[in-house]
């Protein structure tokens, strides 16, 4: 069967489809995340909808079953201790729609379904589904549902629903608003409190309140039936504008929904509007222009961000799956948030960000529109007086950034978590997120200003964190988890102290950069962070001094101090485990990878020789138990020239969603695999396009898989588009006329300037 490389269709309906269905089906665009529940399936997960940073406060703490298994990742210091945590708040469902044949509701739990269907077209983020609900009486109704969230008007919904009767004339009643009667979907609590309700026959309006946070949000709809709106219903948790009809066999009723979304946290945006002129705006736009306006908004995005494969239709389809919703997360309307590791799919993780962000999604931004990386850099910024609370808390200098960070780069997770203590290479991931993307943009004024503010704190951290050892003339860091994470209270684990490394190396060279470069710019920063002469020398030498435990015979790394002598990993740990993240904290085993994390990241400063060695020493001790795997299991296998395996693991990374067979999971219920979605792009193209920047120079060294005919793709670098295209035995390189200044590169082994204008055959 063929594939549609640009939509995911979807035609199963049992209840953990639909579970995992709602995830793939969302829509968003960065303000606001829906994901794609059916409004007729009334028995299933609660209908989600997100706005980006609106948060308040869930208690996750009782989450945690008793038990006498080991889990070394919890504290229980500060178990008597704990209480509620701050988490994005699911609020009021304004999509929904309740369909009445003969005063009998449509219902998934009552009656047959048929013709049933989903579809996600990558191209406009347009959702839509359609089935046919046939009641205990055979009475046959067609359900078609379209809608979208505008990527041009961040507040905007716009939804179009049918009911057609196939084989009956029905009185037929459409209830359509918002509905409050909406809750967490992991501890089941309520996080708001309606203020305001309200309908009208063609409209609905509700304003409601987080309790804790005391963050107001104001919905609005305006119902534009093809038949006059007859009336209006007040519940008590739900608005509804109703809609009543004799329905005629074939005779289709359409009902175009706009809605529009606002918060408090819009002042802190630059994002505020005015509810009612933007829903008139909306309904004076209509569907159709609306449609029309998203379709040429998304035809921009890919024209900068699509990565074609040839002779891949389902990986094609699955990236482009990927690509979509990565892209349709990113927050173009402010300089204030970043992406939640669940992408504005669920709620899961507390709809947090991670360090998976700035890794993993951020490179996507970074080389095709740089503007959405400066501005989850400069949420990260904002974070830094968080995170200098976090540092003094713990008697450090600088800043320790949060392991699961909330909309002002708050710690979201309580103490009883050891990583919030121990995980303390976020701040190395956010300089290496920064280095990448003034590196690829040249963007001095970012890095003069809150980039410098990133270094110098991060690096003061690593500096006070370091423990010196007068007797070896080493510095260590101890009781830290790296990404592996199964063992989160170890010595000198090998990621955390290479980017640490990096880190204080990079704080100091810009410095000094800043100094020649910009001599007002380094003044500020010297009287505004109070640097002391002192300061980069000492950061120097914490970094030449930090301990890696190398045996130059076998060329291995050893991942922290005791991990040779740990036990064997036992034949049955992974197939009977009783949970998917399951304790491998006693063997030579890995949640994820860890070592070959860091030899991804800093490819080129390591020998090839090397590499290969961590490479077989390490591949078989990953337990791949978090989706962050599969992407650094995909590119180190290329990097050594396996791939099959390369291929093997971007399939899973790509498609660890839409097949959830891949892995086993079955957790996408809980929200899309952010880390794997961003991934995806890494391993495509930096992957099998062998494309990365290393200390200002671009590297290319493609590797495609067998099946692969070609792979295209385009880059923004110094302000200007490459354009790859890359087969089995050529290279082009395209350099647009609007790059800056030549740039430095080594092209399958070749020293080259690509100057603008210039084409690169090879």
């Amino acid at each position: 069967m063929s594939v549609d490389t640009w939509s995911l269709v979807k035609t199963t309906f049992d209840p953990h489809s639909l579970g995992q269905h709602n995830s793939l089906f969302t829509i968003s665009n960065g303000y606001v995340g829906l994901k794609g529940n059916l409004q007729e399936d009334r028995d299933g997960y609660c209908p989600v909808t997100l706005i980006n940073g609106v948060y308040d406060e869930l208690d996750m703490f009782s989450l945690i079953r008793a038990s006498n298994e080991p889990r070394r990742y919890l504290d229980e210091r500060f178990f008597d201790s704990a209480g509620k945590s701050p988490a994005v708040a699911n609020l009021p469902n304004p999509l929904a729609v309740r369909v009445f044949i003969d005063d009998k509701e449509i219902s998934f739990a009552r009656g047959h379904i048929s013709e049933f269907r989903q579809e996600l077209s990558f191209k406009d983020g347009v959702y839509r589904y359609s089935f046919v609900y046939t009641d205990l009486a055979g009475k046959a109704t067609r359900i078609e549902m379209t809608r979208f969230a505008s990527i041009v008007h961040c507040h905007r919904v716009h939804m179009r629903y049918a009911v057609t009767p196939l084989n009956h004339e029905s009185d037929i009643r459409i209830l359509s608003g918002i509905d409050a009667a909406t809750f967490s979907n992991t501890t089941r609590e309520r996080q708001f409190r309606v203020t305001a309700l309200d309908a009208g026959p063609g409209w609905t309006g509700l304003t409601a309140r987080t309790p804790t946070r005391g963050i107001d949000v104001e919905m609005r709809t305006a119902e534009l039936p093809t038949r006059k709106a007859s009336g209006a219903l007040v519940e008590y948790d739900a608005a509804w504008s109703v809609a009543a009809f004799r329905g005629r066999p074939g005779e289709r009723f359409e009902l175009e929904r706009h809605i529009v979304l606002a918060c408090s946290e819009d002042a802190r945006h630059n994002a505020v509007i005015d509810v009612e002129r933007e829903l008139d705006a909306a309904v004076a736009q209509g569907f159709d222009a609306a449609a029309r306006e998203q379709a040429a908004a998304w035809q921009e995005i890919w024209d900068c961000c699509d990565v074609r494969i040839d002779g891949d239709d389902e990986a094609q389809r699955d990236l482009r799956f990927c690509l979509y919703h990565v892209l349709a997360a990113a927050p173009r309307h402010s300089e204030q948030l970043s992406v939640p590791v669940k992408l504005l799919s669920g709620e899961y993780y507390q709809g947090n960000t991670f360090y998976d962000t700035d890794v993993y999604i951020l490179p996507l931004y970074t080389f095709t529109l740089p503007d959405l990386a400066r501005r989850c850099l400069r949420w990260r910024w904002v974070g830094l007086e968080a995170g200098r609370q976090a540092a003094r808390e713990r008697g450090y200098p600088g800043a320790k950034l949060a392991w699961q960070a909330g909309p002002y780069g708050e710690e979201c997770l309580g103490n009883w978590w050891r990583f919030i203590h121990t995980n303390i290479h976020i701040n190395a991931d956010v300089a290496y997120a920064l280095m990448q993307y003034w590196q690829a943009t040249g963007d001095d004024a970012f890095m003069a200003g809150p980039g410098i503010d990133l270094l110098v704190e991060t690096a003061r951290f690593y500096a006070g964190r370091a423990v010196y050892d007068p007797a070896r003339d080493a510095y260590d860091l101890r009781d830290v988890a790296g990404p592996d994470e199964g063992h989160c209270e170890s010595t000198n684990n090998f990621y955390t102290n290479c980017l640490a490394r990096w880190n204080l190396q990079w704080a100091a060279v810009m410095l000094t950069w800043l100094q020649e470069h910009d001599h007002n710019a380094w003044a500020s920063a010297r009287e505004r962070l109070h640097i002391g002469d002192d300061e980069p020398g000492q950061w120097q030498r914490v970094a030449e001094r930090l301990t890696f435990l190398f045996d130059p015979a076998s060329l291995i790394y050893e991942q922290c101090e005791g991990f040779y002598q740990l036990e064997p990993i036992p034949p049955a740990l992974s197939p009977e485990r009783k949970a998917w993240f399951a304790t491998v904290a006693p063997y030579q085993a890995l949640n994820q990878p860890d070592v070959l994390m860091a030899m991804v990241l800093l490819r080129d400063a390591f020998p090839e020789p090397v590499r290969r060695a961590n490479w077989q020493f390490y591949k078989d001790k990953s337990m791949n138990f978090s989706s962050m795997s599969f992407v650094i299991n995909a590119i180190a296998a290329a990097d050594m020239g396996d791939l099959e395996e390369a291929y093997r693991q971007f399939r899973i990374c790509a498609g660890v969603d839409i097949d959830e067979n891949l892995t086993g999971r079955k957790d996408t219920y809980a929200g899309l695999h952010g880390t794997a979605a961003g991934g995806a792009w890494l391993a495509a193209v930096c992957g099998f396009g062998g494309v990365r920047l290393f200390e200002g120079e671009l590297i290319v060294e493609p590797r495609l898989p067998r099946n692969w005919a070609a792979l295209q793709f385009k880059l923004v670098l110094h302000g200007g588009t490459l354009t790859f295209s890359i087969r089995q035995t050529e290279l082009r390189i395209e350099v647009g006329a609007d790059v800056r200044s030549g740039i430095r590169a080594r092209i399958k082994g070749q020293a080259v300037t690509l100057a603008p204008g210039l084409v690169w055959i090879g």
